[in-house]
């Protein structure tokens, strides 16, 4: 987590027992991005998640963030996949749409 201002989350979803997306491995990666940041990052992620998930992530950031007392300023993108199966790298090398959302905020230092 020191090297970069980007921090990308590209892990899997698989789908929990109700169908829904399962979120585990996306908010344990939040939480060790949090537990190690010791400066500015953008945090995106690039995991298929439904949405507010980008509102889970910045918690579980933030929370450890703030169990370790640290006051390290981070923002967070939401840069979605549509891949289909059978279809990843085509659709990866060449897509037909590409999304970016955020609350970015302007940084006088970056």
């Amino acid at each position: 987590m020191q090297h970069g201002l980007f921090q990308l989350i590209a892990v899997g979803t698989p789908p929990d027992e109700d169908g829904s997306a399962d979120l585990r491995y996306v908010l344990a990666v939040a939480r060790s991005i949090g537990e190690h940041m010791t400066e500015y990052k953008v945090v995106v992620t690039k995991s298929t998640v439904p949405v507010g998930t980008a509102d889970k992530v910045r918690e579980a950031v933030g929370a450890a963030l703030a169990a370790r007392q640290a006051a390290v300023e981070f923002d967070m993108v939401s840069n979605p996949e549509f891949l289909k199966e059978g279809a990843a790298i085509s659709d990866f090398m060449r897509p037909d749409r590409v999304i970016v959302g955020t609350t970015l905020t302007a940084r006088p230092n970056c």
